[in-house]
């Protein structure tokens, strides 16, 4: 069965920008990888800084920081060019047509905070797969399988897996793009203590190679591993085959959302909440919990039981509301889900409302391999939730959330992810239209401030994650065995890099400091 997803906001976009002249010209180029699609035209944005302003859902804070006056100013590419290819042909006969060593950089869904593949460089093309939007559907004896194009985002992939009836460990944001999130080493909160990580689930890959090769890349080549946390630096991918769960796997799920008046009932509401998350939650892999403060002056909690939890809901949920009201914390919302996709599904109106022009953020985790001690955990909460800008940039959270289970269990990935138990993200975000340039400066000092600080606590990863982290800090680049999980996974990425990727034509990646 195959299922074609074509976004209809998003051809309206771009029909209204060809019409207005903004938007898509036809570009020719010299093709030399033969096949069916040699010789013909790949699709090419004329208007490349539109075309920016309408893909980067976020822009980096620290980029923000070089420009003047309101943060208005429109971010433009350097890209030399910005094409639309609709196969893995078309990439190869592009990437053979343009002088050897030419830089490459691929989009898929657009939030990388620092957007490094969108800004490129003069000498660089972009790859947009924007028009790779399959999703397909297979069976392979007992296993069922999903084949997911890279201009496939995960509001896309989540509607079109629960009418299979499955289940993935997806991420959060509706319009996070499932391939550059693979690539870079993400990770799911709500379904990774069951599941693994979303890159542990892959089969396959299909992969153009910085040489215009096309290569169908699965499990035993050494490339397909390390294709799954430092992708975005070996090759070009084209698609995805990853492994799916049946729908029951998640058994029903709690959320909570309390409202606090100030910054300390935050703090201790967050230490006694992650104290619970230590010694009910992190012993017991048939359940998670993740932990929000926001900016909006709430806490939100939100329990998952899989099904091989066979223990009381109420145990883990009484203690928490006991705590709320101890603290004088009223029940702002009680929520209840008894499906996968309810559950994966639950932020998207939350993200989606999430808007700026352009919207800033700065981005940083933390995390551990084994439960936090108590001096760790008064560190989250007396520093990262007690001075996070969270007054000051309006969509800022703070996230706590439990790893390990499957996720450590399963076979490893290039991704710190897959090695800890404990996770936290500072997520610094706003509209910065609403600010001037001192205003962002007072964000990213405060945020930094924290960060710093972080890095001197003994047992505490900072920058353990690709997809969680910011890479363009300055003068704070992140260690390659803490991002890639082990010294010797970022020794095999390195070495792969320079075997096939020599010139360094994927530069524009969040590891660009480190390969």
């Amino acid at each position: 069965m195959t299922e074609r997803h074509d976004d209809v906001s998003r051809r309206g976009v771009l029909k209204q920008a060809a019409v207005g002249g903004v938007g898509i010209v036809a570009g020719s180029i010299v093709t030399g990888a033969g096949g069916d699609q040699a010789g013909a035209a790949v699709e090419q944005v004329g208007a490349k800084n539109a075309w920016l302003a309408e893909r980067a859902t976020f822009l980096s804070g620290n980029r923000l920081l070089k420009t003047n006056g309101d943060g208005l100013i429109p971010p433009r590419t350097l890209a030399r060019d910005v094409y639309r290819p609709r196969s893995s042909q078309e990439i190869a006969d592009l990437i053979r047509s343009i002088p050897a060593g030419a830089p490459v950089a691929s989009v898929c869904g657009g939030h990388e905070s620092s957007n490094a593949a969108m800004f490129a460089s003069s000498e660089a093309i972009v790859l947009d797969m924007v028009h790779l939007t399959s999703i397909e559907f297979r069976q392979d004896g007992d296993r069922s399988l999903v084949r997911v194009g890279a201009g496939v985002v995960f509001r896309e992939l989540v509607e079109a897996v629960k009418r299979r009836q499955g289940a993935l460990p997806v991420g959060t944001g509706p319009g996070v793009g499932v391939v550059g999130y693979i690539v870079n080493g993400g990770l799911s909160g709500y379904f990774s203590r069951r599941l693994g990580l979303l890159g542990q689930r892959v089969e396959s890959l299909t992969v153009v190679t910085a040489a215009g090769d096309v290569r169908v890349l699965v499990p035993g080549d050494e490339l397909f591993t390390a294709m799954l946390g430092a992708g975005s630096a070996l090759g070009i991918v084209v698609d995805v085959t990853l492994r799916l769960e049946h729908e029951s796997v998640v058994k029903h799920a709690e959320q909570r959302i309390f409202s606090f008046r100030t910054r300390e009932q935050a703090v201790e509401f967050a230490r006694g909440a992650l104290r619970i998350q230590r010694e009910r939650v992190l012993p017991d892999d048939s359940v998670s919990m993740e932990v929000v403060v926001s900016a909006a002056k709430v806490v939100v909690v939100t329990f998952v039981f899989y099904d091989t939890f066979r223990g009381s809901v109420a145990d883990f949920v009484t203690p928490l509301e006991e705590l709320a009201t101890r603290l004088d914390l009223p029940v702002a919302m009680a929520s209840q889900w008894s499906s996968w996709y309810e559950t994966a599904a639950a932020l998207w109106p939350v993200i989606t409302a999430m808007k700026g022009s352009p919207l800033a953020m700065l981005q940083h985790c933390m995390g551990t391999e084994g439960p936090p001690d108590d001096r760790i955990l008064d560190f989250i909460c007396d520093t990262v939730i007690a001075h996070a800008p969270l007054d000051e940039a309006t969509y800022s959270i703070v996230e706590i959330r439990t790893l390990g289970g499957a996720a450590v269990s399963k076979g490893k990935i290039p991704s710190g992810n897959c090695h800890h138990r404990f996770f936290v993200d500072l997520i610094t975000l706003y509209d910065a239209k609403d600010k001037t340039a001192e205003e962002r400066q007072v964000i990213a000092d405060r945020t930094t401030r924290v960060i710093d600080e972080a890095r001197h606590v003994d047992g505490l990863s900072v920058d353990f994650s690709g997809t969680h982290s910011q890479p363009d800090d300055v003068g704070a680049a992140p260690s390659p065995s803490v991002i890639f999980g082990t010294e010797a996974m970022a020794e095999t990425v390195r070495r792969l890099k320079k075997d096939v990727d020599p010139e360094n034509r994927f530069r524009f990646h969040p590891f660009a400091k480190i390969l």
